[in-house]
């Protein structure tokens, strides 16, 4: 049982590393190409490299509060996970705990009997 329970921990906690890594498939290639396609649809000038500035600090704000966010909510299932198998473990220490008064009540009553 406490394998199990080790071996569980072991797999949320690599799922944490995982789950706080975002993914980025936002390229500076493809921030230059729509700014861009953005700018030449504008109707006023606009300065490129301040546009693409802007946006390329957006992605990373946006990026950093994805992370934060993530890191939150593995965090909150890894302290569910830890309540779940603290509970489980409690359950587990109170079952042999009956199953040594039952076989003391049987041994009692098996001495009554003779």
């Amino acid at each position: 049982m406490k394998i199990l329970i080790l071996a569980s921990f072991l797999v949320v906690l690599v799922l944490f590393i995982f789950a706080t890594q975002v993914p980025v498939d936002i390229t500076p290639d493809k921030v230059s190409g729509a700014v861009s396609e953005a700018i030449s649809q504008a109707e006023v000038p606009v300065d490129e490299e301040v546009v693409e500035q802007a946006v390329i600090s957006s992605i990373e704000i946006l990026e950093k509060a994805q992370r934060t966010r993530l890191k939150y909510l593995a965090a909150a299932y890894i302290v569910i996970w830890l309540v779940f198998m603290l509970y489980v473990l409690r359950l587990g220490q109170q079952q042999q705990q009956l199953d040594k008064r039952l076989a003391q009540l049987e041994h009692t009553s098996e001495g009554e009997d003779n």
